[in-house]
């Protein structure tokens, strides 16, 4: 009797340190948010959407073209199934009152941080009827589209993701607190008063990320740490080479959100042009369809989509 007691303490003793073991693997193996495979980011599927959206013609900001880019754009995330809003503003720039429309979509996660990732979508005022903006601004709203439906099929995320794309980004003549940088000035606003600011983890704007020959040329005027985080990644995915920090400071859709205590990085190729170091596609009727690539979409996409594993890991 007391062998078979002896036994069963033994084998009650194996099963539970066996659990035990199990539980602890458990712990240290399996995370509680599952990293987003970044691999399921198509290029091909990101480009068709900057097609489809160039298609639309010019955006300038306050015209009836940015009107239909707006509407078109919440109907694309309303598709999706997410909270759509369409907060439209008017602001005096050089005497003329122009009205502003930006569009936020929510993806709601499971804990109380937020990221934000942002593309303008208003094409520069004054160049020429045929101006479409491939590049600027449709490559980075193109890719957003497409971001928001891959992050829509994530099962759980421990953030909520606004996407937002932000109307008057351009200036009609001279950037200035009254002229360009309407959008983002607006939003970094709206999320100050209504006490998000401070769960923002990440401002990540996107611009001008489609050029055939991509080379990111980040702004020294982005937070520290977000900058090492792009680095980061990009290392890990084996394109370092195509990211470097610029020589000095960029004014960009980021620079609002900075101002308003939110961290906040810019992906930005300045040099768009037939020549490495040229940028003369920029604002002419050059920035067509044919000078972008799905390469580099596909690229800015799998970064954009490394930022985020890296943040669930903060």
């Amino acid at each position: 009797m007391k062998s078979q007691v002896l036994i069963r303490n033994f084998l009650s003793f194996i099963i539970f340190s066996s659990c035990l073991m199990v539980s602890c693997s458990e712990r240290e193996v399996s995370p509680h948010y599952i990293h987003i495979d970044s691999s399921v980011l198509s290029g091909e599927g990101a480009f068709q959407e900057v097609d489809d959206f160039v298609a639309l013609g010019p955006r300038v900001a306050g015209t009836p073209g940015g009107g239909k880019a707006a509407g078109y754009l919440a109907d694309k995330m309303k598709a999706l199934g997410l909270s759509v809003t369409v907060d439209e503003f008017n602001a005096e720039v050089h005497k003329e009152n122009v009205t502003f429309r930006n569009v936020t979509a929510r993806l709601r996660g499971s804990g109380d941080g937020i990221v934000v990732i942002v593309s303008h979508f208003d094409t520069k005022a004054g160049i020429s009827e045929k101006f479409v903006g491939a590049n600027d601004s449709g490559s980075s709203t193109g890719l957003l589209l497409e971001l928001a439906k891959i992050l829509n099929e994530v099962p759980a995320l421990p953030y909520d993701i606004i996407f937002a794309f932000l109307d008057g980004e351009e200036c009609r003549r001279r950037y200035s607190d009254k002229d360009g940088l309407h959008g983002s000035r607006r939003l970094a606003g709206k999320l100050k008063r209504e006490g998000d600011a401070a769960k923002v983890l990440a401002v990540v704007v996107l611009d001008m990320i489609g050029d055939r020959d991509l080379s990111v040329t980040l702004p020294r005027n982005c937070s520290p740490e977000l900058l090492g985080m792009v680095f980061d990644v990009s290392k890990k995915q084996g394109v370092r080479e195509m990211f470097s920090l610029a020589k000095g400071d960029i004014l960009d859709d980021h620079v609002p959100f900075i101002q308003a205590g939110m961290p906040a990085v810019d992906l930005i190729d300045f040099s768009y042009g037939s020549s490495k170091a040229a940028n003369d596609y920029w604002h002419t009727d050059e920035d067509t369809m044919d000078k972008i690539s799905a390469d580099s979409l596909q690229t800015i996409g799998r970064i954009v989509i490394g930022l985020l594993n890296e943040l669930m890991d903060l």
